[in-house]
């Protein structure tokens, strides 16, 4: 009953959520998909102060970066909201570097993301995708040019990829025979958005948070994502900075990459090649 009355007081019950939908959507002139789509990477980057190695942050960074750099088409920028910009961070017109306007509490994802989603709100004239990255996972380089040449006016989701354990160099296959991709990495969805006539799709963005729940929350919106047909993303864990280690829930994670790793060599070396893994 108290879960069900804070649900409320948050407008957070289901026939909240539809009615807010609804009147979004009624409010929200829809235009045809334009010809020039932009997939905009947005990557809340942990302080300094909170990171246990800043260095090993940086690195990883650079890693997320280098794996965007190498996407087979241009069509993408990334907006990265941080308290502290790395040294080795190279700016330029697809990488661009948002001063956070919060202080760095343990959990500030949020603050990051909604900073992000204002400043696309304000300085993008186009439509395209919004996709929650991590800066320590590594997208496929086809990633972009499937989503931009697609292009459905509504979204996509990484049904399968990898899950690897840095530590112990294992890599384990997550997707449809398993679990899928977007289940338990939050790098894994690309929202639709047009800025082209309003900024009310700022609203909508903003109203996508758990990775797990944003495929249901487009729909309640309208919007029917479509899965990725590839292998799209290599979920990184095990290296000393990922947040659910920081919360202590690492465990399940190690277990399953034991449980579930590949073992034929050239397969291994097929990921590691695709996703630029040294």
């Amino acid at each position: 009953m108290a879960k069900t009355i804070k649900n409320f007081i948050r407008g957070k019950m289901p026939w909240q959520l539809r009615l807010k939908a609804s009147l979004w959507r009624r409010l929200t002139p829809m235009h045809p998909p334009s010809d020039t789509p932009i997939v905009v990477f947005a990557i809340p980057l942990v302080s300094k102060r909170r990171a246990p190695d800043w260095d090993v942050v940086c690195r990883n960074l650079g890693a997320t970066l280098q794996a965007l750099r190498s996407q087979s088409t241009s069509s993408w920028k990334v907006l990265i909201c941080g308290q502290n910009i790395p040294k080795t961070l190279v700016l330029d017109d697809q990488v661009h570097f948002l001063k956070s306007t919060v202080s760095d509490k343990f959990y500030d994802k949020g603050d990051k993301r909604r900073q992000i989603i204002a400043h696309m709100a304000k300085s993008l004239k186009t439509d395209g995708y919004y996709f929650q990255l991590d800066a320590d996972d590594l997208l496929h380089p086809d990633l972009v040019a499937h989503i931009c040449s697609d292009h459905n006016g509504a979204g996509y989701y990484l049904e399968s990829g990898y899950l690897y354990d840095v530590g112990r160099d294992l890599f384990a296959p997550l997707g449809t025979q398993t679990t899928p991709f977007w289940s338990v990495c939050g790098s894994s969805t690309a929202a639709y958005f047009d800025f082209r006539k309003s900024t009310k799709f700022k609203a909508l963005l903003n109203e996508l948070k758990s990775h797990k729940r944003i495929i249901s929350r487009m729909r309640t919106y309208g919007f029917t994502m479509q899965p990725i047909p590839f292998p799209a993303g290599l979920y990184l864990v095990n290296h000393g900075q990922n947040m659910i280690e920081r919360r202590g829930n690492l465990g399940g994670k190690l277990s399953y990459a034991e449980e579930h790793a590949l073992e034929d060599d050239r397969q291994i070396a097929l990921v590691k090649k695709t996703f630029r893994i040294s």
